[in-house]
């Protein structure tokens, strides 16, 4: 049977670059790039352009392109539109914001409102918020969710759209599983179309930014989804899917493993990892930790049993998935190392490239075993600056141990930058200005014993892992107007590519 035109690349023009500086080899001086058949296929002083477009760079930098390993990329595009509370710092001034919202037309979705980014750390005043309060904000349903979506708050009419009542929930609070079920309902009603419109919108965004490939970690049946977009003509980005325990099933049916191509999406979407959420969030003090919460005998919550968890990593390992496991808080990263460890002995070990996701309390006398495990730490640092003031909220005294990218660094562990966009926005510059700044623009330096250098810093934000490109390598390339190591964390925050190529072919081209 012939191959479906949905399963051939979409070919790319041959380009040749002359007067290129390589990203990662300053001292070459200018070498001219030949890009042809989606790879780059030579790199000299001279080289074959017949039939080539010749684009002079005149010194401009040729960088591997940029990936983003964790995002929610559905969820990104339509958070984009909804009204973002993060500089919010009372319930008053949620109240405010909220009122004034209610009569703008822009933020009516669907005749609700649905608000982003809460930040509800020690305010003077969170015990305002609750569902009295928000039933009289609005008549019709308002949602606030909190930054990290491990929960939010509803007023009554947003309750029902979910099936539940003022009886179940008598807070109005959802948390976890509850709250990840309700945010995929306000999802499931939006109009496709205009959704996948809003996703192509957000991968030309970040295309502008150097970005060529993503990790899509959406709770939803993935396959079908990215098979859709490429159909309609999506093309922007290289893909790889997640896929959660329900939608486990879908990956091992179709017979992918991690790195196989999706069929019908012209070799733009791949089968990534079996992702697993082990325990809550921060914000939500609902990350698993080994000290409870400030006041409360709370420590959190872990998600399953150690068999459960134990039995989902040997599924997916034996039919050629990675893991990608969520820990935040320490006690469940030192369950989940512990899992791993127990599952290598028994001659099940996690395929290269398996992940934590996170890691963002870590026991220094887990790192050893973190390395010895061969796992690779995917990691957003942007959250440091977003959990700053949570961190000494909640994690008083153990500050030390967070985002401890320096212990993994020595310790010869891999690390993956991303976003978790839309927790934080998809902007691998800024994570990387975060990553060897340990501040936000203008902020000191948080818990400085974690600097790392910018080399180290790139080589995780790069598709391929490294800092420039070399023959044989896929064309999926970022140029740029300055040398990126070259630069401090202000100027990081401010690059922008100058074009960005996905197998060859332009994406982006100012």
């Amino acid at each position: 049977m012939a191959p479906s035109s949905l399963d051939v690349p979409t070919p790319s023009r041959p380009t040749v670059f002359i007067n290129a500086n390589l990203v990662g080899r300053p001292g070459e001086g200018p070498v001219t790039v030949r890009i042809a058949d989606g790879m780059v296929q030579h790199i000299g002083t001279e080289v074959d352009t017949k039939g080539a477009e010749v684009v002079d760079l005149t010194g401009k930098w040729i960088s591997p392109g940029l990936i983003d390993w964790h995002t929610h990329f559905t969820m990104n595009s339509v958070a984009s539109r909804r009204l973002n509370l993060y500089h919010c710092t009372s319930v008053a001034g949620v109240f405010t914001r909220v009122k004034e919202a209610l009569s703008d037309s822009r933020h009516d979705e669907g005749g609700r409102l649905v608000c982003i980014n809460l930040r509800l750390g020690a305010w003077g005043d969170r015990d305002n918020l609750t569902l009295e309060a928000l039933d009289a904000l609005s008549p019709k349903p308002l949602i606030i969710i909190a930054n990290g979506y491990h929960s939010g708050y509803l007023n009554t009419p947003a309750l029902a759209i979910g099936g539940y009542t003022c009886a179940d929930y008598p807070n109005g609070y959802l948390e976890e599983e509850t709250a990840f079920a309700m945010w995929g309902k306000l999802q499931d009603t939006a109009d496709v179309k205009v959704l996948d419109e809003w996703v192509a919108d957000e991968a030309a965004a970040a295309a502008r930014l150097g970005v060529t490939e993503i990790v899509d970690l959406e709770m939803e049946h993935n396959i079908p989804v990215w098979q859709r977009r490429v159909a309609a003509g999506f093309d922007k980005l290289r893909v790889h899917i997640g896929f959660y325990v329900p939608h486990l099933d879908d990956a091992i049916s179709a017979g992918l493993k991690s790195g196989d191509v999706v069929p019908k999406t012209r070799g733009l979407v791949l089968a990534g990892a079996h992702k697993l959420i082990t325990d809550g969030s921060l914000g939500s003090q609902t990350a698993y930790c080994c000290d409870p919460y400030p006041g409360t005998e709370n420590r959190g919550l872990f998600v399953f049993t150690k068999d459960k968890l134990a039995a989902q990593m040997a599924k997916a390992t034996t039919h050629g998935l990675t893991l990608a496991v969520h820990a935040i808080g320490d006690k469940a990263m030192h369950l989940i190392l512990e899992t791993f460890k127990a599952e290598s002995d028994a001659g099940r070990q996690a395929l290269p490239g398996s992940t934590i996701e996170h890691a963002q309390l870590v026991q220094e006398s887990d790192i050893q075993l973190f390395a010895e495990l061969g796992l690779i730490a995917s990691v957003q640092p942007r959250h440091m600056v977003d959990d700053r003031e949570l961190c000494h909220t909640f994690w008083a005294g153990r500050e030390g141990r967070t985002f401890p990218f320096k212990w993994f660094v020595d310790a010869g562990i891999p690390m993956k930058f991303g976003t978790d966009c839309p927790v934080a926005p998809l902007q691998p510059w800024e994570a990387m200005a975060v990553a060897i700044s340990r501040a936000g623009e203008g902020e000191k330096t948080f818990c400085p014993q974690h600097l790392i250098d910018l080399e180290v810093a790139y080589r995780a934000s790069t598709h391929n892992g490294r800092l420039d490109i070399v023959e044989g390598d896929r064309a999926d390339l970022v140029v740029l107007d300055r040398d990126p190591l070259a630069l401090d964390a202000a100027e990081l925050r401010r690059m922008v590519s100058c074009g960005t190529m996905l197998g060859g072919n332009w994406t982006y081209r100012k």
